[in-house]
Formats: C-alpha cells, structure tokens, sequence
C-alpha cells in the first residue's frame, strides 16, 4: 500500500478509530492522530449509525434457566442475527459489555 504524508510530517496509516461511540477503520497519522477516511470506511460509519437505530434501547434481561438473557427487537434478524450467533463476551467497562460474533453483521 501507498504511504502517504500527514501535513505533520507524519505518515497517514491504516488504523481503528472510536467515532460517534463507534469503533471503525480510518486512516490515522502516526505522529498527529488526524483522522482521514476513505470514501468505503465512510460508508462504513453511516452502516454502522443505520444498523445501530435499530438496536439502540432499553433492554429486557430476562432468567433463563440458570443464565440470563437480553431480548433484542426482531428487526434485528435483518442484519443476520440468530440465537447461537455469538463468539466471544467481555467487559469493556464498569457498566458495559462487549458481543462479538464469528462473522459481520453489518455490511
């Protein structure tokens, strides 16, 4: 891939960055941090805004036996979502969880 210079004089590299809440690919500088992002990775973001209608809300956590469960809307089967979807689950924060799933939901 082309490497290109930041006004910096740093260099512009492929990166995540965190925007609106949500963690997407960019071009970032290595020296500065300004955030550049092609025509797909902005695609990207409005998706992710798009999808993330659909699910943002209070959610029900329900007993399931002996675990427990969150009720999504089932708008949410659009996106590929189905029960046994899941990988792996983490704590990001003191109030926050991390879902990920073995394959892209929002394409």
């Amino acid at each position: 891939m082309k490497k290109y210079k930041c006004k910096c004089g740093g260099i512009i590299e492929q990166g995540r960055c965190l925007v609106e809440d949500f963690l997407v690919s960019c071009m970032k500088c290595n020296k500065c941090e300004e955030r550049l992002f092609t025509p797909d990775q902005t695609k990207e973001l409005i998706r992710l805004r798009d999808a993330n209608k659909v699910v943002e809300g209070e959610r029900k956590i329900i007993k399931v036996g002996s675990s427990i469960a969150a009720l999504l809307p089932k708008k949410i089967n659009n996106y590929g979502i189905e029960a046994g979807l899941i990988d792996t689950v983490r704590i990001l924060s003191k109030n926050s969880l991390e879902i990920q799933f073995k394959k892209e939901i929002v394409k």
